[in-house]
């Protein structure tokens, strides 16, 4: 359900009427999507990931799928975590089903900017945790 442009209750009411001799109301529209378990919901924040990158991560999986326990002894996974005070100032809101929740058309990009950050960054192996450092 969840287009790629997202849409009101009342944009669907006017598109609708259009094409119909007795106009209906939003508020029959809100409850005919409702009957069917759509429901206006804020839009799910996700960082942005282009298609290659999606790839690159499902090729990695492939190439590792098969490792032992022995393969993983010899890995150290690390992260980072960005923090900035660029707020976000609007909330979208897109119709969906429960099951849509995490459908990429449903959610709405985000990109990490802002006039001063904080990174914080760590790193664990098979053995321990690394330090996190600031």
């Amino acid at each position: 359900m969840c287009p790629k442009n997202h849409t009101t209750a009342g944009k669907v009411t006017t598109e609708l009427n259009i094409h119909l001799d007795d106009p209906v109301s939003t508020k029959l529209v809100r409850q005919e999507l409702h009957k069917s378990n759509i429901h206006g919901r804020a839009a799910i924040a996700t960082p942005l990931s282009t298609e290659n990158n999606a790839k690159g991560r499902k090729r990695w999986w492939n190439d590792h799928k098969i490792w032992m326990s022995d393969d993983w002894i010899y890995v150290i996974w690390s992260d980072e975590l960005f923090f900035t005070s660029f707020p976000i100032s609007s909330q979208a809101y897109v119709w969906k089903t429960p099951k849509e929740a995490y459908n990429s058309e449903c959610m709405v990009r985000t990109v990490k900017h802002g006039d001063w950050s904080v990174m914080i960054w760590a790193a664990i192996s098979w053995y321990s945790a690394g330090p996190i450092i600031l």
